[in-house]
């Protein structure tokens, strides 16, 4: 929505931006490559299987891949709205020159686990700036 226009060779166009809808998580566990201290042999855990060593700095040697665990995901569904507001101070209709300023809110129907000890979340909020830049055509 169009708050202030202006004119074709210099000022200032300011805009408000909202929008949402619905978004998709995906939860995929992690692995880790660990070294066992009594066999030396090494093998792929992720945190749920054993706490201890998956924290044990002396026994990781590595992550098991980006890949490993992707049979394992799920799939969260949620929904997003954002709100911002957008300054675009490009001269003469010939260059694209804009900043916007916003906030995205995402609410997910379960708690997310993002990283370990840390308390996992259904409600995640952002900020953002952005900065355009370029030639119109």
């Amino acid at each position: 929505m169009l708050i202030g226009g202006k004119s074709n060779k210099n000022g200032v166009a300011v805009s408000g931006i909202y929008g949402g809808g619905i978004s998709l998580g995906y939860l995929k566990p992690y692995y880790l490559n660990v070294q066992d201290a009594t066999t030396g042999t090494t093998r792929d855990i992720k945190y749920s299987d054993s706490a201890s060593e998956f924290l044990d700095p002396f026994a990781i040697t590595g992550a098991s891949g980006f890949t490993k665990g992707f049979g394992q995901g799920k799939i969260v569904p949620g929904a997003y709205a954002r709100l911002a507001m957008r300054f675009d101070y490009g001269r003469y209709n010939e260059f694209l020159s804009a900043l916007e300023v916003g906030i995205n809110a995402e609410y997910y129907s379960q708690k997310m686990p993002i990283m370990i000890d840390n308390p996992e979340k259904q409600f995640f909020l952002n900020g953002y700036v952005a900065i355009e830049f370029g030639k119109r055509k």
